[in-house]
């Protein structure tokens, strides 16, 4: 099999083209995903800790109803139940929120570049 220079030169060409400096739009694009990259990622942090810290409550909560009797520890185990439940709901929140932002960060950088 013999290859023909221009197919050679291709993957020499396609590195030239992919390490072109960027347009002052492309910049601004690429910085806008960045920002709304790094606002997502701290809105799902913080729904992470306060996730992880309901979590911590609910682990106590369900300790102390082990040590409880009859309707205390059905009462405990409740809310113990209910803190992880609210618990997930406020990670998928998060996750929505985060989502909406790249979104939006999303469509703004396409919006800068189209013009």
């Amino acid at each position: 099999m013999k290859l023909r220079p221009a197919a050679l030169l291709l993957p020499l060409a396609l590195a030239t083209v992919a390490c072109a400096p960027q347009s002052p739009q492309e910049q601004q694009a690429d910085q806008i995903r960045d920002q709304a990259d790094a606002q997502g990622d701290a809105i799902e942090a913080a729904a992470a800790n306060q996730a992880a810290q309901m979590e911590e409550q609910a682990a106590t909560l369900t300790n102390q109803a082990g040590t409880s009797q009859g309707f205390d520890a059905q009462r405990i185990n409740v809310r113990a139940e209910a803190l992880r439940k609210e618990a997930e709901l406020i990670k998928e929140q998060a996750e929505a929120r985060a989502k909406a932002v790249r979104d939006q960060g999303e469509a703004q950088a396409s919006a800068v570049l189209a013009k």
